[in-house]
């Protein structure tokens, strides 16, 4: 798969049934009420300018890849904000191609056109290889977490 391959596009509402296809992959649904429907979820990104929600496109239209970068404001380093990138996965078959990296690769450039001094993304140990591919690197900081 080339380059000539590939649209890296902002999300649409058109796009919800393959993004949720996409997403499950990620992270399979479990048996829990949804807190809100995910028109709703897709809506509000939409429409919001801190939310820049791609999608990775092949000629034939397929979407296969997705990612979410976060803007948040801050008040430390001048009020630079901060991008927390989520939700990356490329379609399970088309793993090892380049549609991770690309996505990754295209929200670092707009944290850098929005003026963020740092992107940072959770992760498993198993992923952190992928993302040194990307140009992250492992900080020394430890996430901490509680689920409610």
């Amino acid at each position: 798969m080339n380059s000539s391959t590939r649209k890296i596009r902002q999300a649409s509402m058109g796009d919800l049934e393959q993004l949720l296809r996409l997403l499950h992959q990620l992270s399979p649904p479990k048996n829990e009420k949804p807190f809100h429907s995910a028109e709703h979820v897709i809506n509000y990104m939409l429409h919001d300018p801190q939310y820049h929600l791609n999608v990775y496109l092949l000629d034939d239209g397929r979407l296969v890849g997705t990612s979410m970068l976060l803007v948040q404001h801050n008040f430390s380093h001048g009020g630079r904000p901060v991008g927390h990138i989520e939700n990356v996965v490329a379609d399970e078959p088309l793993r090892g191609y380049g549609i991770g990296k690309a996505l990754v690769e295209n929200q670092l450039r707009v944290a850098r056109e929005r003026g963020c001094y740092k992107v940072i993304i959770d992760c498993s140990v198993a992923n952190t290889p992928f993302y040194e591919k990307c140009g992250l690197h492992k900080t020394g900081e430890v996430e901490m977490r509680i689920d409610i």
